[in-house]
């Protein structure tokens, strides 16, 4: 990380920070179901060519047939995720272990690869939820976008 970005950082560790509110995304199986995200930026864009701003962000992500989700943060830097962080928000006592698995899973898979690489599948013994964090990712994506 170069001194300007470490400075800015602090800056955005002090409260400075930007966030962008996107709704109505469509998930990744054709439903109209609605996700929404919020990302904020901690830091100014890379010249790294990219394509994404650095920073961490947020979004829930929609799957399945009974209004499932998870929520997803992702930390950028120069377009690679250096943190990952799943929440799950099942109620069910099935889904909330399948959930919790790949919570503990994920970050493992995705944390130092490029998200422009990332598409996870059958993570943890849980087939669905993956669709979840894939179409949070698709959010999160959009919102880094430069």
């Amino acid at each position: 990380m170069t001194d300007l970005n470490k400075k800015i950082a602090t800056a955005a560790m002090l409260g400075l920070s930007a966030g962008v509110v996107l709704i109505g995304c469509s998930s990744p199986n054709g439903t109209d179901a609605s996700s929404s995200a919020s990302a904020s930026r901690s830091a100014v864009p890379t010249t790294s060519g990219s394509g994404y701003v650095d920073g961490t962000y947020s979004a829930d992500g929609e799957y399945g047939t009974q209004d499932s989700s998870i929520g997803v943060t992702v930390t950028l830097d120069q377009g690679v995720i250096t943190r990952a962080e799943v929440a799950p928000h099942a109620t069910n006592e099935t889904s909330r272990d399948f959930q919790n698995r790949f919570a503990q899973a994920a970050p493992k898979a995705v944390e130092g690869r490029p998200i422009d690489d990332v598409q996870l599948d059958g993570l943890a013994g849980s087939s669905g939820t993956p669709d979840g964090f894939n179409d949070a990712l698709d959010t999160i994506r959009a919102a880094a976008s430069r």
